[in-house]
């Protein structure tokens, strides 16, 4: 005769919730960016690894090898989902900007009139240096900044110049230091985040 299941051992994708927390950085800091976010992340770290620690060893005594795996599989399966939502264009910069974006339009009109038109204008979207990297969020009109490097008029490079001559904190350049990596990504109409990374900074 089968052996009769054991009650309780059964597959569940519910232990990828568990996991959900780690990645509140990513999603959330934006929200609270005065908190030591590297405290939070790290009692997040060790709950969650005291959490399915515990649960792994009381699954492995009570034999329950169905929610063993289950645990184990949980991250790939995070990182599965993580990849659709990529793939159809939901990320955590993508969220967020669904959720700003009407502050920073007001923010553009207040300031910048429409008969100046193309306007350009450039926001701190990350200055936390998290993955050695700086972002900033772009506004741009012509979006030329979309173009290859070079490529740019020179009214493009005045505005440019403009908008660094006013603000140096919120300032952007297509011409990275040997030590530097800049991308630039398109996140609306307009707008665009590039990052600045310097992948040999230390630590």
């Amino acid at each position: 005769m089968p052996k009769p299941e054991k009650r309780g051992d059964q597959f569940t994708w519910t232990y990828a919730l568990w996991l959900l927390p780690l990645l509140g950085q990513d999603w959330l800091y934006w929200l609270a960016p005065q908190w030591d976010w590297w405290t939070v992340d790290l009692f997040v770290f060790l709950a969650t690894l005291i959490a399915i620690a515990g649960s792994l060893c009381f699954n492995l005594a009570l034999r329950r090898w169905r929610r063993v795996l289950s645990l184990l599989t949980a991250p790939l399966l995070l990182l599965f989902a993580l990849y659709l939502l990529g793939t159809a264009g939901i990320t955590s910069d993508s969220v967020r900007f669904a959720l700003t974006r009407q502050p920073y339009l007001a923010e553009i009109e207040r300031s910048d009139p429409p008969d100046e038109a193309p306007r350009f204008r450039t926001f701190v979207w990350d200055d936390t240096f998290r993955n050695k990297t700086y972002s900033t969020l772009v506004y741009d009109e012509s979006d030329e900044i979309a173009l290859p490097k070079g490529a740019q008029s020179a009214a493009w490079r005045q505005r440019l110049h403009k908008a660094c001559s006013e603000n140096k904190k919120e300032c952007v350049s297509l011409d990275p230091g040997p030590d530097e990596v800049v991308s630039l990504r398109k996140i609306g109409e307009h707008f665009y985040i590039l990052d600045n990374s310097l992948p040999n900074a230390f630590p």
